[in-house]
């Protein structure tokens, strides 16, 4: 939980529809904003990855990075929609499982001071380069898992490799067959005086 004179309202992070994590202020109107982030994510506009808006006094972000939507509602002069974008960037790169439990902590990292530029632009510094971290480590996950599989265990699911495995087997069963009544015709004739007669 945030102390009632934070301004960030509500924090969430959807995978799909499903809910993976949320914080919520403990401010008296923030009753509605669960409803409104599940709105705002299920109204996403199509080939966006940001939204931004300030209304009513609060300023509403929303990340997409399919299959994980975030979200984040604020106190609008407070915390602009720039600074609580920089935080569902930063919240991004963290894995699933850990999204709940720091969520907290990078929150109270904000707002960061309005008169300092500098301290901004470090900030999307620092999240840019932990993106590049995350992708990094996204895409050696994906080369590992991709030296993890054998090239022919991926080809023996496939129909053509079922089909020839089975003409393999009929062939084999033929010849067996094949041997074996010849060896009973060669028993027979004892050996190949069958065919002068």
């Amino acid at each position: 939980m945030l102390p009632a004179s934070h301004p960030l309202l509500y924090a969430c992070v959807f995978r799909d529809t499903a809910l993976v994590a949320e914080l919520a202020g403990t401010s008296s109107d923030c009753a509605d904003l669960p409803a409104l982030a599940a709105n705002l994510v299920a109204g996403a506009p199509p080939h966006h990855r940001h939204l931004t808006h300030s209304s009513g006094g609060r300023a509403h972000a929303l990340l997409l990075a399919p299959p994980l939507a975030l979200a984040a509602v604020s106190l609008a002069p407070q915390l602009p929609a720039l600074q609580l974008l920089l935080f569902l960037r930063r919240l991004r790169c963290l894995p699933e499982a850990r999204m709940h439990d720091e969520m907290p902590r990078l929150a109270m990292r904000l707002p960061l001071p309005p008169d300092d530029e500098g301290a901004l632009a470090r900030e999307a510094e620092e999240v840019a380069a932990a993106e590049a971290e995350a992708e990094e480590a996204a895409r050696r996950d994906a080369d590992l898992a991709a030296r993890r599989t054998p090239k022919r265990e991926g080809r023996r699911g496939t129909p053509a490799w079922t089909w020839r495995r089975q003409l393999w087997m009929v062939i084999i069963v033929d010849l067996v067959l094949l041997g074996l009544l010849f060896g009973a015709w060669l028993a027979v004739c004892r050996g190949f005086s069958c065919i002068g007669r």
